[in-house]
């Protein structure tokens, strides 16, 4: 019995050949123990969710039984604290959003998709990979809407830092824009009805909304990130870590 020719298995190993996994290998430094190839891993994971896989008992499992998952690994079999490893210490989140990217883009490449919309997990993707199209459930903690404000108020924060120092014009750096969001007013108001039928021992009102997030790409954080790096490269600000210390402007904005 052997797989496929058009297995997708074999999309991913050629999209694969073309990635950058220096980052992912930089978290890889495990000397003087003996581990699997990181990159092998990815594609298992990587490959188990192409197929809506995400339990990790399930995936080694199939590391065991499927011949898909033999022919990615080799006929290794990782078990449990092999997986959580990688996916909790190595794939950590900049490696992942980094890898996601650069294997949509190659998608697009090799003329597999269009990206004028792309469906993963339940979101849209649009062609500028910077807006997400999403259902809010009423199930999700009210608590998220506070956490968008928070963010927003960070990037006010992040602006004004620039302006009042005149780093925006002495490094070229614009200031930056939180994502915007169509549909959180209605979110919002739902709440704070709930929050009033709740205490009168109302039943809840549906708060399932489409919601559109623009200018939301990892990327583009990540070089929020990296400005206030350069900043504090440029003006020697060194940072300060532990109780009673005064933390620089800059770090607190970082």
């Amino acid at each position: 019995m052997s797989l496929p020719d058009d297995d997708p298995v074999y999309t991913l190993k050629k999209v694969m050949e073309e990635l950058d996994f220096s980052g992912l290998l930089a978290n890889c430094s495990d000397k003087g123990r003996t581990g699997y190839n990181p990159i092998m891993m990815y594609a298992v994971v990587t490959y188990a969710n192409m197929r809506g896989i995400r339990s990790v008992d399930r995936i080694v499992d199939l590391c065991e039984r499927d011949l898909a998952f033999i022919w990615l690994t080799r006929g290794q079999k990782p078990k449990r604290d092999a997986f959580y490893d990688f996916k909790n210490r190595k794939l950590t989140s900049d490696v992942l959003d980094d890898l996601n990217y650069q294997f949509m883009r190659r998608l697009q490449k090799e003329g597999l998709v269009t990206l004028k919309e792309l469906f993963i997990d339940g979101t849209k993707i649009e062609a500028n990979a910077n807006r997400y199209t999403f259902v809010w459930r009423g199930s999700i903690n009210y608590h998220l809407a506070g956490l968008l404000d928070s963010i927003d108020q960070l990037f006010e924060k992040y602006n004004s830092f620039l302006q009042e120092n005149d780093y925006g014009t002495k490094y070229e750096l614009g200031n930056a824009q939180m994502f915007v969001i169509e549909g959180m007013d209605k979110v919002r108001e739902v709440i704070e009805k709930n929050r009033e039928r709740k205490l009168v021992k109302h039943k809840k009102l549906s708060n399932n909304r489409i919601i559109e997030i623009d200018n939301c790409s990892p990327l583009e954080i990540r070089k929020l990130q990296n400005n206030l790096t350069l900043i504090a490269d440029n003006e020697g600000i060194e940072f300060v870590y532990g109780k009673g210390k005064r933390k620089p402007a800059l770090q607190q904005a970082a």
